[in-house]
């Protein structure tokens, strides 16, 4: 767990000097989420290793491929509602209406809001994913980064 958190810190520690970073929040109804997927990481999945794809775009696979994203996502669950917060990290600049449309065809959502390095959602989000009690996943460079203790 400790090597976990000190990953999470690192990450959102270093997370300026990055060209690209986002924070995206996504809000669910919970039952259409678990009427369309299996597991609250099925999203995850979807978006990032599966062969679906919106009309006249690369797969999500490939899609993820070329974006090369790294970062975590928490999320938190409510008996009306699902919400997954991301912190992104990415090579390239997202097209923010590709990535709405690619989120949405893996599951329709209630809200979707993508801030492109806002300092402001930033700090609000920075304090819950210092909390050890929260469901956070890591992903990408994040998840791999070998620790220099």
């Amino acid at each position: 767990m400790k090597k976990r958190q000190y990953k999470i810190k690192s990450f959102i520690n270093n997370l300026e000097n990055n060209k690209h970073w986002y924070i995206i929040s996504i809000v669910y109804d919970s039952a259409t989420y678990f009427r369309k997927l299996n597991n609250i990481n099925d999203l995850f999945v979807r978006l990032s290793n599966s062969k679906s794809s919106i009309i006249g775009q690369i797969n999500n696979r490939l899609y993820w491929k070329k974006i090369s994203p790294s970062g975590l996502y928490q999320s938190i669950l409510t008996e009306e509602n699902l919400i997954l917060n991301f912190i992104i990290e990415t090579n390239i600049k997202l097209n923010e209406l590709e990535f709405k449309s690619r989120i949405k065809k893996i599951c329709p959502y209630i809200l979707i809001k993508i801030g492109y390095q806002e300092r402001e959602e930033f700090d609000k989000l920075v304090n819950t994913y210092f909390s050890y009690q929260q469901n956070i996943e890591l992903f990408g460079e994040a998840k791999r980064e070998r620790l220099a203790i």
